[in-house]
Formats: structure tokens, C-alpha cells, sequence
């Protein structure tokens, strides 16, 4: 009767226990984009609403380590190359490092050119971006307009992010 009574009130503790306070529920499209300040690779400090007014903008969430990544982020600068001087901001924030690699080197040697943002873990806990590469695109009034789902080809990611940030440079 004691152990029925210990394990009946360790199940309904576990059970009826709340989330924790870091847990954050997904941003999905339509969602409010969250305000970060991050410290990007040259030291500077980006705060996002203020670096990002009245712009479209691309945040991917990616980590040296990520095989999809590697594959998904020179798409993502021949996009950043040809809208970066019509009202787009492209993010990568880097998250997840296993202390391997160090991102900058890894970002510099790729060719990259987009803003690197390093630190990114609360960043990507605030999205909800629980696996790498996480992309959205971000209309000028914060509102997300994409999201890439889970096990999207680059093939398809590229053409959708492409499209979302022509109709959001329309609005």
C-alpha cells in the first residue's frame, strides 16, 4: 500500500509539474518575430528590431558541426548577394557549438558575408528552433512569413525564401 502510494504521488508530481520558464513555444508563421541583441563577429552588438527597421529579414540558426547547414548556407548568400542592397538583412546565428570549431574561422573560410551573430542558444530557444539549420524570413512589420519545416530540400528552401522575401519587399 506505501509503495502503490509513493509511486501514485511521484507520477501525479511529475505530471502536474510546469513547464520551466526557459521553455519558449515556437515561432510560427504568422508569429511576432522576438527581439535579440547578440554580439556579432566583429565585437559589435546587433540588436535586431533597431539593425533590422523597416527591412525584410532572413535568421538562420546553424552550428559548425551541422552537415545540412554546410549545405543550405551558400544558397542562403547567393540570395543575401543579390537582395542585400534592396531592403533585406540576412542573420546567421550561430548555435549549438560543440567547441570543435571555432564559427568565426569556420563562417570567414566559407566566403560568407551575411551578419554572423555568435552566442545564439537563448536566441534559438526564444524561436523555438530546436534542430540546425532553422530559417525565417521576417516581413517589415516583424510578422514571420516563413518558417523552413523539418526536412525541406535546399532546393526548396532557396526557391521559398527567395519568394517570401519578394512578397514581403512588395508590401
Amino acid at each position: 500500500m506505501r509503495i502503490t502510494f509513493i509511486l501514485l504521488f511521484s507520477f501525479l508530481s511529475f505530471v502536474f509539474v510546469p513547464f520551466s520558464s526557459t521553455y519558449a513555444a515556437p515561432l510560427n508563421v504568422g508569429g511576432t518575430a522576438a527581439d535579440w541583441e547578440l554580439q556579432a563577429k566583429d565585437g559589435s552588438s546587433v540588436q535586431y528590431y533597431a539593425d533590422s527597421e523597416d527591412k525584410v529579414s532572413v535568421i538562420i540558426f546553424w552550428a559548425t558541426w551541422c552537415p545540412y547547414c554546410a549545405t543550405l548556407m551558400p544558397h542562403l548568400e547567393v540570395i543575401y548577394r543579390k537582395y542585400r542592397n534592396k531592403g533585406v538583412k540576412f542573420y546567421a546565428i550561430d548555435v549549438y557549438e560543440d567547441g570543435v570549431i571555432d564559427p568565426i574561422e569556420y563562417f570567414d573560410k566559407k566566403g560568407f558575408t551575411y551578419t554572423m551573430l555568435m552566442d545564439g542558444d537563448e536566441v534559438g530557444t526564444q524561436y523555438g528552433a530546436k534542430g540546425t539549420p532553422a530559417v525565417y524570413v521576417v516581413g517589415k512589420d516583424k510578422k514571420i512569413v516563413y518558417k523552413r519545416p523539418a526536412g525541406v530540400s535546399d532546393v526548396l528552401v532557396k526557391q521559398n525564401v527567395s519568394l517570401r522575401i519578394r512578397q514581403a519587399l512588395a508590401k
